[in-house]
Formats: C-alpha cells, structure tokens, sequence
C-alpha cells in the first residue's frame, strides 16, 4: 500500500469508544474488529474479489479520522447541496450528518408516537441499549479488511427503528454531507420489525471541488417476518473521494426487501450489497445504476444468498461507461442445500459511450441445492451508431441524443423505482454526467 505512516492504533480505538461514551460490549466488539483488521491484508489485484480494483494509492491510513464536534444546524443553514436535495424530496423523516455530526433531525409527531425511532447510533446505544446489541454487527461483522476497519473505528450513523406493524407512508431521508480531506467512517443500522413498511433513502453528497478524502461506510438492515423495506444508497460525491460501502441485508421468513444502489461519484468507489434470505418466502430484489465519466472506476459486488427454501431474489444492474473511466460488476448467486425451490436471477447490462470506456462484468452461480430455478447475464455493448446518427440528423445535439440513449439504457431500472422525486433526481444526475 502507499501509506507510509499510519495514524491507526488500538489507543485510537479505545480514543473513539470513549469519547462516544460507549458502553463496554461495544468495546469489546470495537477491540475483537481491531484485532481482526491488524492481522487481515488489504485486498490486492491478487485477490479474487478485488482483482480488477487496484486499492495502493488509497490514503487508508494518513488521514485523519474525522471525529464528532457537537455541530448543530437549522434547516436553513444546512449546507446548499443538502438544503437543495430536500426541497427535491418528499419525506416523512430527515437526518442529515456533516461529517460525524448529526447536525440536524425532524420525525412527525405522529410516528414518535407509534414508537418509531430515527437517531444517531451514538444516542441508540444509550436510549434503545437492547435492540442496538442484539443487531449491532448482525448483518455485517469484522471478517474482512475494510469490514474490520469499520467496525473498530466507525464514529458515525444513523439508526432507524419501525416497530412492529407500523408502516411509513413516505421515506425516511439520511445525508451524509462529506467535505473532503479526512477519513469518514459511519455505520447505518435499520431494525424493521415483523409486518413493519419503510422506505429509507441514504445519500452521500459533497461540495463539487474538495480535498482527497475517504470514505468507508456500512449499512445493516434486519428485516423481521414479513416485514418490508425499501431502502436505496445514492452516491454523487465529488472526484476527490474513494468511497467503499457496503449494504448487507438480513430476511427473515416472508421479509420483502427492495434496494436500490445508485453511483456516479468518487474518483474511485465501490459498493457491496448483499441480501440474506434466511427464512422460507424471503424475497429481494436488487437494483443497480451507475454512470462513468473521465478516469473514473466504479466497481459494484452483489450477493444473492439464499440459505432457506422457497426463497426468491432478482436482480438487475445497468450502467454506462465514457472517456476512460472503467466500470467493474461482479456478482454471485449463492444457493445453500436448504435453499430448495429457491428462483434466482441476475442480470448485467453496460453501455459503452467511446472506445477508450472498459467494463469488466463477472456474473457467477454457487449451486448446493438440486430443486432450483437460477438464471444470469451479461452484455457490454457500445452506442448504436445508426440510432445515434438517426437523432443527430433530425437536429439532435450530440449531447442530448447521448442522454436519451442511455436513459433509454437505463429505462427499465429507472421505471422499477416508485419513488418519482428520487426518481427524477437520478435522471437529473445522468444527464449532467452526459453533458461533462
């Protein structure tokens, strides 16, 4: 790796925790992720995961954490970029972190009410102590590198909680405004309990000029029977950052679960989502966008693991690539023997938009189970020329004959979101990529 000096230690650990005021599980925890990140290497272009993503010149160790200052804002004076994303939205909900700080919160009354919590994880540990333990680290743990680094040193995230039958009629909102130059570590927990409904939409933004920074962050989402959650992570930040995330979803019996991954910025980032079916009737579906540009590389990982019977998962991600930027997708259906009558599938689909654009697509099937139904795909194609020349004579500039293209690319995941407004933005964030 580049780094020649590192600012991380367990003292820095132990720093962490006890200026959070946590409480000693949750060191313990903290310390066995230490433990576990000191001896696991970095991946490498060696490692299977990671080989076509080369991680030596990222600052995983030379900056520094960023820690809470006990900020606070009012709507007003939230940065423009997050004031401007909520005049966009229709939430029910809306947390927003500036760096560490939970700087702003506001819940209706009425979902208070219903015992329907949306905090910092700080604040969970000390008000919701039991349900906190129990799912803390449940879904994502310290098995791997970036993974372990997390869990020791997160110093941030939010925490929503729906109780058991309560349903959100509109989404739940988190920001997380990112200004560059330091190492950010957050942590997103969501409890759904059985027969619960929520929408929860996460989004990483930043100033478009900023300092080279870093950025890890992790997402569990426990799914309770029958309960359903819709739940999206969208990243536009700027080209300083490297920006790792990973969403990692837990199904009970007959949980329904609707993610959606979203990436255009960071100069280099990748995003992981997974989903657990681990009760018979789980179902998810899993949908991906992402959009190219310069020498950007944005690599996307999934897992579909059905470890129970009568489990289904689908899922589709669709991108476009441009200039010299390079896009990875790899992707693995994995059915344990348990995972009978289980119907999986999985499809890949990259648009290139010049000849210097490379798209790396690794689809891959892990079959125990004999009674199954699995299909999956891929296919990179360039513009169609004829289609392209077609708009172009009708008096089509080349730009916006470029947008409805791909858009037409991008049609069918765009169309399998409902929520217009988020919708809406995403197209808003292609179309200025087109035109860069």
């Amino acid at each position: 790796m580049m780094q020649t000096v590192s600012r991380l230690s367990r003292d820095l650990v132990l720093e962490v925790s006890q200026g959070l005021g946590e409480p000693q599980w949750l060191l313990e925890k903290r310390l066995a992720a230490w433990e576990a990140f000191a001896k696991l290497p970095y991946p490498t272009l060696k490692t299977e995961a990671w080989r076509y993503t080369d991680l030596s010149q990222v600052p995983f160790e030379t900056l520094d954490l960023e820690r809470p200052a006990g900020q606070k804002l009012s709507r007003q004076t939230l940065p423009a970029e997050v004031r401007a994303r909520l005049e966009q939205s229709e939430l029910s909900g809306v947390a927003v972190f500036v760096g560490s700080d939970l700087v702003y919160l506001e819940l209706p009354e009425e979902l208070t009410a219903q015992g329907v919590v949306l905090t910092s994880i700080a604040e969970a540990i000390k008000t919701h102590p039991a349900p906190v333990k129990e799912a803390l680290f449940r879904a994502v743990g310290w098995n791997e590198k970036l993974q372990a680094y997390n869990a020791a040193l997160f110093t941030h995230g939010a925490f929503l909680f729906v109780p058991k039958g309560v349903e959100l009629d509109r989404p739940i909102g988190v920001f997380n405004y990112l200004e560059g130059g330091r190492l950010s570590v957050g942590r997103t927990l969501i409890i759904a309990e059985p027969h619960s409904k929520a929408v929860y939409i996460e989004e990483y933004v930043s100033p478009a000029q900023v300092e080279e920074g870093v950025s890890l962050s992790v997402s569990e989402l426990i799914l309770g029977p029958g309960a359903q959650l819709r739940h999206a992570h969208v990243q536009t930040l700027a080209l300083g950052f490297h920006h790792f995330h990973r969403t990692r979803a837990f199904l009970e019996r007959d949980a329904r679960l609707n993610d959606l991954t979203a990436t255009f910025g960071g100069r280099l980032a990748r995003a992981e989502t997974q989903s657990e079916l681990a009760g018979p009737g789980a179902d998810s579906e899993m949908l991906g966008l992402y959009f190219a540009h310069g020498d950007q590389h944005l690599d996307h990982y999934t897992l579909q693991h059905h470890a129970a019977h009568h489990t289904k998962s689908d899922l589709l991600y669709k991108g476009a690539v441009k200039d010299q930027a390079h896009t990875v997708y790899s992707g693995l259906i994995k059915l344990e023997e348990a995972a009978q009558k289980a119907d999986a599938y999985q499809s890949n689909r990259n648009l290139l938009l010049s000849s210097e654009a490379r798209v790396d697509s690794i689809p891959q099937l892990e079959i125990a189970a004999n009674e199954v139904r699995c299909t999956h795909g891929s296919t990179t194609s360039p513009v169609d020329g004829t289609q392209l020349f077609y708009l172009m004579s009708r008096g089509v500039p080349k730009h916006v004959a470029q947008q409805v293209l791909v858009k037409a690319h991008l049609y069918d995941v765009l169309a399998r979101i409902p929520l217009l407004p988020l919708r809406e933005h995403i197209e808003r964030v292609i179309e200025e990529k087109v035109r860069l």
